[in-house]
């Protein structure tokens, strides 16, 4: 048995309705939230019924340009100014907390 996030939504006509947020083509109206629960996940079972959900790897190839910020990165490793400035504002989130 799986978990299945149903977001319920009170309409202006009094009606409530259940849409499954995985498939988002899985929506129901009902006068009641108990009955519109109910007849989504009699939706649900049914479509799943004939279905199957896997899993596959999918390589994501890194990107050909690099960051233009990343020219930036380190650029104050050796700046005492900015040594001291991170030194503050640690102290200052240390008593913060």
């Amino acid at each position: 048995m799986d978990n299945w996030n149903i977001l319920l939504e009170n309409t202006n006509d009094g009606f409530t309705l259940a849409t499954v947020l995985e498939f988002r083509d899985i929506q129901i109206r009902d006068k009641t939230k108990q009955g519109a629960v109910k007849k989504v996940q009699q939706l649900l079972q049914k479509r799943l019924a004939k279905a199957e959900i896997i899993k596959i790897p999918v390589a994501i190839e890194p990107t050909s340009e690099e960051n233009p910020l990343m020219k930036f990165a380190g650029i104050f490793e050796d700046d005492p100014d900015f040594q001291e400035i991170m030194a503050e504002i640690k102290a200052e989130r240390e008593d913060s907390n």
